[in-house]
């Protein structure tokens, strides 16, 4: 479903995603971890056509997102975006909920501005996903009334609104209070295992390993190591990834 052959992206004269080939089949999680500046939201943004690249190929469900000049897009590529996002949602260390609006509104407004959803439709539609996040009582409250565990919940359920085929998560816990991070993880869990696509940047290390099918290693701007998640945890074979999960394992 997600193709990535010889991905470059640079900052500047800063090197940041070294040729990073990587396949993901539709209903595959995988798990990106790695140190902190390692490449990993750099990588989900060029998935979602928030980050340009220098060279190398993206295809996702046969769509081709190539090199694009954010500063002036042409009308092909913005709508390579557009078909891009529908496809793939992404949900984000920040929440980026609209304060001004309620949770439902939140999750409306997507599917009515963009899908042209009717609006009785796309209410209707947004309970039934609060509902699935447990958030269905909340539904009129605004951002500021929520916890950071229900406004990442909201999101969650905002990106579902538009009916993606996968779902991106960076670091999606990473903002979150300790007590919250077990209820936006259970969500992702069960997506997961409902069959949904799901590529996320993750700095839980047993959730990880308990709901991934692959874990990708990334070190600077580099995957070091590719497999199944008993394996990278208890027998890694790249000298960085021993190094990296003796690190966050002690911490």
């Amino acid at each position: 479903m997600i193709t990535i052959r010889d991905l470059h992206k640079y900052y500047g004269e800063h090197h940041t995603l070294k040729g990073i080939d990587l396949a993901m089949e539709k209903g595959e999680a995988l798990a990106l971890i790695g140190p902190s500046g390692s490449g990993k939201s750099t990588l989900l943004r060029c998935l979602n056509g928030l980050e340009t690249f220098e060279s190398g190929e993206i295809h996702v469900n046969g769509t081709e997102l190539h090199s694009i000049n954010h500063t002036k897009p042409t009308r092909h590529d913005r709508e390579t975006i557009r078909n891009v996002r529908l496809q793939v949602g992404m949900v984000f260390q920040q929440f980026n909920l609209f304060p001004h609006m309620t949770a439902l509104e939140n999750v409306i407004e997507a599917p009515i501005r963009v899908l042209g959803t009717p609006r009785d439709e796309a209410v209707e539609n947004a309970r039934a996903l609060l509902r699935r996040v447990n958030l269905e009582h909340r539904a009129d409250q605004f951002p500021e009334r929520l916890s950071g565990g229900e406004q990442q919940r909201v999101a969650i359920a905002r990106a579902l609104a538009m009916k993606p085929q996968a779902m991106l998560f960076d670091e999606p816990t990473s903002s979150l209070d300790p007590e919250m991070v077990g209820e936006v993880l259970e969500v992702i869990r069960d997506l997961i295992e409902d069959g949904m696509t799901t590529l996320m940047a993750a700095h839980e290390m047993s959730f990880a390993r308990e709901v991934a099918d692959r874990v990708i290693v990334f070190d600077a701007g580099d995957i070091v190591e590719v497999g199944p998640p008993d394996q990278v945890f208890t027998n890694p074979q790249a000298e960085r990834t021993k190094v990296f999960l003796s690190r966050v394992m002690r911490s």
